[in-house]
């Protein structure tokens, strides 16, 4: 089992935090890309295509309505950065597997958006360890759906600041 590989579903609302130089969130985001880019292949984060559209901004460049091209290059460098980052396309198995979610959620009286459904789909299709995100109000009761632990991203060991 040491040898096995994990994977980490990540959420849009990671991507923005680590962009966003999040000072309540950079030790960990950092030790755990530091952790996964160490790994040699045995750590991996994973997201859905859809990300490259979701992560559009940052939450600065909304505020100002003030959109930067550093910003935009800084949005490009993480998903070529492929010994941290792996994107899964979306298809037809994920798609309606996303579908069907949203159909049990609304059975349920939940509200689920095609968006998050997209990425709960695509964490059960690739088998995550976990899903990371900062917006556990909307997935958190998904868990049971998709058999993932759905968590804010942690590492054992979070780097201290200086």
């Amino acid at each position: 089992m040491a040898n096995q590989r994990s994977v980490i579903y990540w959420d849009t609302s990671v991507f923005l935090a680590y962009l966003s130089d999040d000072a309540t969130h950079m030790p960990t985001l950092d030790a755990l890309l530091e952790e996964v880019s160490k790994s040699g292949g045995r750590h991996v984060i994973v997201t859905s295509v859809v990300s490259k559209v979701e992560v559009a901004f940052t939450q600065e460049e909304a505020q100002k309505r003030a959109m930067r091209p550093e910003v935009e290059a800084a949005i490009d460098a993480l998903w070529t950065d492929t010994s941290v980052f792996e994107l899964v396309e979306l298809h037809d198995e994920i798609a309606l597997s996303a579908r069907k979610f949203i159909r049990d959620a609304k059975s349920q009286g939940l509200k689920l958006k095609p968006m998050d459904a997209i990425h709960l789909a695509t964490a059960k299709w690739i088998g995550a360890s976990a899903l990371h995100t900062y917006d556990l109000a909307d997935f958190k009761k998904f868990e049971r759906v998709i058999g993932i632990a759905i968590v804010e991203p942690f590492v054992i060991q979070p780097k201290l600041l200086s």
